[in-house]
């Protein structure tokens, strides 16, 4: 009884920690997100996407505050589909919703260095919005609007949307015309572009890890290395030369890039003769590495 007690108490702390994390990413992901509308979309009217996309149209048209959009179409869209998605996912989103309620009149009350360049200014805002998205999906939270309605779509009916959210971004993009010219359109959507391209650059880069693989006749020091230099563990495989016939045992190890070199130059040094693969590694899932739970 204790035994399951104590097993309860740990898994109840390291869930808690995970979630503390998560909560510290939504934090500084949300920020980014409305930085990137206060600073770098709304000042020089480019067109977006989504329910953001609908709150600038009303924003360029009316002076309206887009927070009041996205407030309220997030929040229509969690009424309707709260049932439908998993209590994590929505409860994160919630979270997201409501400090981008508090976040983003905060932020337009500044007032920005404007840059000159509209490309320019486009490529930072595809930047920062890049960043603040990608912490967020690697989290598996997310700012809302489509996000949510393809969630619950795929849940309540089995559907894909992906390529009806693309004609409905589209057809916001077209909508912007009545509040911006094309040139701003044009602008959005590159903007666009490169956060989509930055989105997948932080959900990859942050998992991504180095797979080694040694033969060499000094298997027991380097496994020794492995574990108590570079505090990971390792797998042993056996393995016959093709040549020779000779049997012999194949280190597998997951590193990060750092501890891989580590382990490059310690192997080096004790064996020059050792066979090394280093190959890149774009997402590992398990003990030591990402929960099962994020993945």
């Amino acid at each position: 009884m204790d035994k399951r007690l104590k097993i309860g108490g740990l898994a109840l702390r390291a869930a808690c920690r995970r979630e503390l994390a998560t909560f510290l990413n939504v934090t500084v992901g949300t920020l980014l997100i409305c930085l990137c509308i206060a600073a770098l979309i709304e000042p020089y009217q480019f067109a977006s996407t989504g329910v953001t996309g609908v709150g600038l149209i009303t924003n360029y048209l009316w002076g309206i505050s887009p927070v009041w959009v996205l407030t309220g179409g997030n929040a229509l869209l969690l009424a309707w589909g709260w049932k439908a998605l998993s209590p994590r996912f929505a409860l994160w989103t919630l979270y997201n919703t409501l400090l981008t309620t508090l976040a983003l009149p905060l932020f337009e009350m500044f007032r920005y260095p404007l840059i000159s360049n509209t490309i320019l200014a486009a490529l930072f805002g595809g930047v920062v919005g890049g960043l603040g998205m990608g912490i967020l999906f690697r989290e598996g939270a997310s700012s809302g609007g489509m996000d949510v309605a393809a969630a619950v779509a795929k849940k309540r009916w089995g559907v894909d949307v992906g390529s009806a959210s693309f004609f409905v971004n589209v057809g916001i993009l077209v909508l912007s015309f009545v509040a911006v010219d094309f040139e701003r359109v044009l602008m959005g959507a590159f903007s666009l572009y490169v956060e989509s391209v930055v989105i997948d650059w932080v959900i990859k880069s942050f998992d991504r890890r180095t797979q080694v693989m040694v033969i060499s006749a000094k298997t027991g020091e380097i496994t020794r290395f492995i574990m108590d230099s570079l505090e990971r563990t390792a797998t042993l495989v056996a393995a016959k030369g093709a040549y020779r016939r000779a049997p012999m045992e194949m280190i597998m190890v997951i590193l990060t890039r750092r501890q891989a070199v580590e382990l490059k130059r310690f192997v080096r040094s004790i064996d020059p003769g050792a066979f090394l693969i280093l190959s890149d590694v774009s997402e590992v899932v398990g003990e030591g590495f990402k929960k099962w739970e994020a993945s």
